[in-house]
């Protein structure tokens, strides 16, 4: 799969033009990772009039997080991924 494929997309940490996934018969090599977070609010919905409301997270400001595999194995870039949503990793 070429860049054109990925919407140009490039890795955040290194700058590198990543690939798509590419499958095979017997697998697949995965060619990027996408994290989708940014600025939330909280949002109330209510589907039926005698449903009670739900209360959930709505992402105001997306952001798009791209990674390559070689970033992405790195320790560094790990704890931040593995660390999405907590407190302190928003607080970085």
């Amino acid at each position: 799969m070429d860049p054109g494929e990925t919407g140009g997309l490039r890795c955040s940490r290194c700058g590198g033009v990543v690939q798509g996934t590419r499958h095979t018969r017997t697998g697949y090599t995965v060619g990027h990772y996408v994290l989708h977070t940014g600025r939330t609010g909280e949002a109330t919905v209510r589907r039926r009039d005698d449903e009670a409301p739900v209360t959930y997270r709505r992402l105001l400001d997306p952001l798009e997080v791209v990674s390559c595999p070689t970033c992405f194995i790195r320790p560094d870039v790990q704890r931040l991924w593995l660390a999405f949503g907590d407190e302190e990793s928003s607080a970085a």
